[in-house]
């Protein structure tokens, strides 16, 4: 079993990226899809270090990169409203723009698994979105797909559907008001089947 990480060489660009939509998932969090050159340079794994428009905010926000579609040039990220910068993005709408820098990050090295092979992911909270690029790819690349992701509270939940389309998936609440009561750890503890790797975003607590 590995725990993976990938390191590469990777051109930092800044482009204006198009918002082609914006939606609130969960309380407080947002879905965004961006089109630009950008999005070919993008990895699993990487964040994108967005500009807030406005000139208070001088500090760029950094948010991981959930989704990748290279045919149609367009990266979709989720991010949760913390503050008055985060708060001022989820304003923003289709057709504006927005300053980014990036890709950055290593992101995972997927390379070294394929057909037959078995892997697990377990996300946690706001960690989930970069793993649902993660699922999508290994799944195209016929490994079978554990994933297990908790979350506070049922209206916390969000990108069950898509990692579903994907893989297996389980649902944990600390306040078990949707899926498995408990923590990941609750569902991982549990398991007897062992995994080719590991893939894992979320705090420092649940790593």
């Amino acid at each position: 079993m590995t725990v993976c990480s990938l390191e590469r060489v990777v051109m930092i660009l800044v482009e204006d990226l198009i918002i082609v939509s914006q939606r609130e998932i969960a309380p407080r969090i947002f879905e965004m899809v961006l089109k630009g050159e950008m999005v070919a340079d993008m990895q699993v794994g990487q964040f994108g270090h967005l500009k807030v428009p406005d000139p208070s905010k001088l500090l760029r926000r950094p948010i991981s990169i959930s989704e990748i579609d290279y045919d149609k040039k367009e990266a979709t990220i989720v991010y949760r409203v913390e503050r008055e910068g985060t708060a001022i993005l989820s304003k923003m709408v289709a057709g504006q723009t927005i300053d980014t820098m990036g890709p950055q990050g290593n992101g995972f090295d997927l390379t070294n698994l394929g057909q037959g092979q078995k892997a697990l992911i377990i996300g946690g909270g706001i960690g989930v979105p970069p793993l649902v690029q993660v699922a999508k790819q290994l799944h195209e690349q016929g490994v079978e797909v554990e994933v297990v992701v908790g979350f506070a509270t049922k209206e916390a939940v969000i990108l069950e559907e898509e990692l579903s389309q994907v893989a297996h998936v389980t649902v944990t609440t600390d306040d078990g008001t949707y899926g498995t009561k408990g923590y990941v750890s609750t569902v991982i503890d549990q398991m007897e089947q062992e995994f080719d790797a590991i893939y894992s975003c979320g705090a420092p607590g649940m790593l």
